[in-house]
């Protein structure tokens, strides 16, 4: 039920983590403990299917989580087209679909939704779909870190 809402929110960020409880009247958690156990069990299935398809490690996805941003791993960036395309929200073309993402999101999440997309809209480049999913995430990472976690 949730897997289609969150779509976006548990790709790209973890703003649910420190709203969704309240929502929902759960007893408040900690934002990193909610988003992670929530977004893990949420993508399992998209994950592993990813994962396969791609040959991304478990360690390269950790390793994105980390404070650093780094561009030297093909197999996660096609890892990140994986799960927008797993997900449907990518465009016939490939591209994301960011009008999707934002209708598909609860609507208390999209103002915080819509600031960090139109901060990172113009900042997506990249020579194929994985090198722009990774845009993507790279930009939603450095502009909002702590909203931001790659299941």
């Amino acid at each position: 039920m949730f897997r289609l809402s969150f779509l976006y929110c548990w790709t790209l960020m973890t703003i649910a983590g420190w709203m969704l409880p309240t929502l929902v009247g759960a007893a408040p958690q900690k934002p990193e403990e909610f988003s992670r156990s929530m977004g893990i069990e949420m993508t399992a299935s998209q994950h592993r299917e990813c994962v396969a398809e791609t040959g991304v490690t478990e360690e390269s996805i950790a390793r994105f989580n980390g404070p650093e941003v780094f561009e030297d791993d093909e197999k996660l960036k096609c890892y990140m087209e994986c799960m927008f395309r797993k997900f449907g929200a990518t465009k016939p073309d490939g591209e994301v679909d960011m009008i999707e993402v934002y209708h598909k999101i609860p609507k208390e999440l999209n103002s915080v939704a819509l600031i960090v997309n139109n901060k990172c809209r113009d900042a997506i480049q990249g020579a194929n779909l994985c090198e722009r999913a990774f845009s993507h995430h790279k930009c939603w990472k450095q502009f909002a870190p702590e909203h931001y976690y790659l299941f």
